[in-house]
C-alpha cells in the first residue's frame, strides 16, 4: 500500500503524481478498472466514486496492481483519506 497526496492529476491520461509522506513522487497509472472510493461528507465515510471524483491535494493510499518498467505503477484501487 502507498500512502501519499495527489500533486497531480491528469484525467484524460488516467494519471497522476502522488508524493509520498518521505517527498519520493510516484507516478500512477489508473486501469480502466480501478476501484475508486471518496470520504462522503455528511457521514464521513467511504464510498464509491470515479476518478472524476478525485482532486488535487487529497491524502490517498492506493493499492498497487503492477510496477512499469519505468518505475511508475499501475493503481488496482484508490481511497481518499482526507
Amino acid at each position: 500500500m502507498i500512502e501519499g497526496r495527489i500533486s497531480h492529476l491528469d484525467l484524460e491520461n488516467r494519471s497522476a503524481l502522488i508524493v509520498e509522506g518521505n517527498g519520493n513522487e510516484i507516478t500512477v497509472n489508473f486501469a480502466l478498472r480501478t476501484n475508486v472510493e471518496i470520504i462522503e461528507d455528511e457521514t464521513v465515510g467511504l464510498m464509491g466514486g470515479e476518478l472524476e471524483d478525485l482532486e488535487e491535494g487529497y491524502q490517498v493510499e492506493l493499492e498497487v496492481a503492477s510496477t512499469n518498467d519505468d518505475g511508475s505503477i499501475i493503481c488496482d484501487s484508490i481511497a481518499c483519506v482526507s
